[in-house]
Parts: structure tokens; C-alpha cells; sequence
């Protein structure tokens, strides 16, 4: 009769683990490249260059706001996404004929949780990813800057200790 449980409940746990696989940033980050480009397509528009510098701070970004319990573009120094660029050495603008084009910033949260409010289960990497890029959609400002006149993309998550994701796209 033991040997039956344990089958029973090594099953469930096989199941319940394979349907709801660790959190892999990496790999929500691509996601969330990819299916921004995706947005960036559909309107006719050319898809974002990767930069491993703007990879970098949209990290940097995501990781503060967790270390320091924050959620906002200012960050704890009182530093705008462009001010922090600068501080870290990486280029903060663009130029674009005669003007200059600074590096923009979307900011979001979403739960790793079974039952979110738009989104449902984000329990798995594509699914969390989705939720994020679609509340970026939804919202017009975000959206503008997935539309606007960038051609490049970073993009950062981190996790809290209660499993809130806060993710960031810097764009340039």
C-alpha cells in the first residue's frame, strides 16, 4: 500500500513540476524581447536590436528595485534611467538627425502566482512573460515606447522573497 502512495505522489509531483517549471529570468527576458518585437511587427514596425549594455542596466534596474523596495523610474539615488546610464558608462543617447533621442524606460509587476487579475496562471516563464508585455500593450504610455523611434532594447527581471516580478526595458 506504501509503494502505492509513493507512485501516486511521485506522480503528482512529477505533474504539478512539469506544468509549473522555476522561474529561468534568462529566459523571461527573451521572451519578453521577443514578444515585444512581435508587437513592433505587427504594426509594420523594424524589430529591436538586442544591446547587452541596455541588457545590462534594465538588470541593474529590475535588481535595485528589489534590493532596495522600491517601484519606480527614479531610482533610490534619485537617478532617471538616462542619469543611471550615464553612471554606469553606458551610452544614454541617440542621435536621430539633428536631435538626440535619450534612453527610454517601461517598469512593471507581475506575480509568479496561480490566479492573476488579466492574466491567469503566471506560474511558467512564457506565461509571465506574456502577462508583462500585454499590461505594457494595455498601457499607452508603455505602449508608445514599444512603438516609438528606438532601435534597441534591454530588458531585466528580478524576483522579491513573496515571488513579485519587477521587470524593465530600457530602449535607445
Amino acid at each position: 500500500m506504501n509503494t502505492v502512495k509513493n507512485v501516486i505522489l511521485l506522480f503528482f509531483f512529477s505533474v504539478c513540476f512539469s506544468s509549473f517549471g522555476q522561474q529561468n529570468p534568462k529566459t523571461i527576458t527573451n521572451l519578453i524581447f521577443q514578444k515585444t518585437n512581435f508587437l513592433r511587427i505587427e504594426k509594420g514596425l523594424e524589430p529591436f536590436k538586442k544591446l547587452d549594455t541596455l541588457d545590462y542596466l534594465a538588470q541593474y534596474h529590475s535588481d535595485n528595485m528589489v534590493q532596495k523596495k522600491f517601484y519606480e523610474h527614479i531610482d533610490h539615488e534619485g537617478l532617471s534611467p538616462v542619469e543611471r546610464a550615464e553612471k554606469l558608462n553606458i551610452q544614454a543617447w541617440r542621435r536621430k538627425g539633428k536631435r538626440f533621442i535619450g534612453i527610454a524606460e517601461n517598469i512593471a509587476q507581475a506575480p509568479w502566482f496561480e490566479n492573476v487579475r488579466g492574466c491567469g496562471d503566471t506560474r511558467s516563464n512564457e506565461a509571465i512573460a506574456e502577462c508583462l508585455v500585454q499590461g505594457w500593450k494595455k498601457s499607452p504610455p508603455h505602449y508608445k515606447n514599444i512603438l516609438g523611434d528606438y532601435v534597441y532594447l534591454g530588458v531585466g527581471i528580478s524576483f522579491d522573497d513573496k515571488q513579485m516580478g519587477f521587470a524593465t526595458q530600457n530602449f535607445r
